[in-house]
């Protein structure tokens, strides 16, 4: 029987405005299992789309996504097969009660991009237990400047979609995720801006975890 648990999703460490060829800026994503109940086979997918509804996807030569594999120690494109800057950048086997993952992701919109304009950039997660399933995501709105532009203090609004990759992944193609020491009780990545938290997603039984348990007085 399938029961619902909460996991906190959130996404840190961007500015709201971005200078057109301002190079790499690191981000990343955040999932903190705060229930009492442990959830299985979670996939992250992170992407960036020109409207708030996710539908409109940027394409990777405008605005580079990657992923940082742990198993490799690589960072890898995050790009579908028609050249949209959107993908799957892990999975856990299981999360458990108590315990979080946090997800290296970083950006670099190009100098070819558009100045001026806005685009949305969200990441997610879905469950893909065999007997129950979930899906969450959270969204924030950046602007596009020129270069040269001074951004540091701007902060980006929350809304929209996250754009979702078309085709579900596997473990095979996905890098499996580790997880962060943090303090108890709370998300060791309380973002920058705000948290997408009360997501209901489903539980089932899990096979090995691959993200570590939290310890009192710890620090990430």
């Amino acid at each position: 029987m399938c029961e619902n648990s909460d996991l906190e999703l959130a996404v840190k460490g961007l500015p709201g405005k971005i200078a057109a060829g301002s190079g790499w800026r690191q981000f990343s994503l955040n999932v903190y299992n705060s229930s009492d109940k442990d959830v299985s086979d979670v996939y992250y997918f992170a992407g960036a789309s020109f409207d708030k509804d996710g539908m409109e996807l940027i394409k990777s030569r405008q605005v580079t996504l990657q992923a940082y594999n742990e198993e490799l120690n690589t960072w890898d494109d995050l790009v579908d097969q028609e050249g949209n800057a959107v993908g799957y950048v892990g999975e856990s086997s299981k999360i458990e009660a108590g315990y979080e993952v946090d997800i290296k992701l970083r950006l670099n919109v190009k100098a070819s991009a558009p100045a001026g304009t806005a685009f949305t950039l969200g990441a997610g997660f879905y469950t893909g237990d065999e007997d129950c399933s979930g899906f969450a995501d959270v969204s924030y709105k950046f602007e596009i400047v020129p270069a040269g532009t001074n951004t540091v203090g701007t902060e980006p609004q929350e809304g929209g979609k996250a754009p979702v990759p078309s085709e579900k992944p596997t473990e095979s193609t996905v890098p499996a995720v580790t997880g962060a020491l943090a303090e108890t009780g709370s998300s060791s990545t309380m973002p920058m801006f705000a948290l997408a938290g009360g997501a209901a997603v489903a539980l089932g039984v899990g096979a090995m975890f691959v993200v570590r348990r939290r310890q009192a007085g710890s620090e990430a």
